[in-house]
């Protein structure tokens, strides 16, 4: 039987993730489309209920918008993995109640072991980057 598509796969893998399950009324809700060329991209509205220091949004939601997109660029590509290793630059502050834009993207395949990278975009302006190590654990 073949493996489920994204975004079922997404819905098997993460029922309940608070980054990008449409179920998790405390979560995100994140809805990550095909970006083309084997990248995924979602929107999200930096609300001020996730606000860090005055006016900016929460770095570790900043990390989580990063992360979130580059493993559902993986269910995206039929593939499910774990972050193994996150590494976040943060470029400039992201701005509370304007649009931001996760995109993500497999830089190489070594199964069981993907190498991904990340980006976060505001008003054009890349606010913040990421490099991350997904691997598949026995049993996934």
């Amino acid at each position: 039987q073949p493996a489920p598509r994204w975004p079922v796969l997404r819905e098997i893998a993460h029922p309940r993730c608070v980054a990008c399950s449409p179920e998790n009324k405390s979560g995100l809700k994140l809805d990550f489309q095909d970006a083309g060329a084997g990248a995924v991209r979602a929107t999200f509205d930096c609300s001020a209920a996730f606000e860090g220091y005055p006016g900016q949004l929460h770095g570790g939601i900043i990390s989580t918008l990063l992360d979130a997109a580059m493993a559902n660029c993986l269910f995206a590509q039929n593939l499910q993995a774990v972050t193994a290793e996150l590494s976040v630059r943060f470029k400039a502050p992201v701005v509370l109640k304007h649009q931001a834009t996760a995109e993500a993207r497999l830089v190489r395949d070594l199964f069981p072991l993907f190498l991904m990278e990340a980006t976060l975009t505001q008003g054009g302006e890349v606010k913040a980057t990421a490099t991350s190590k997904f691997v598949v654990p026995q049993g996934l």
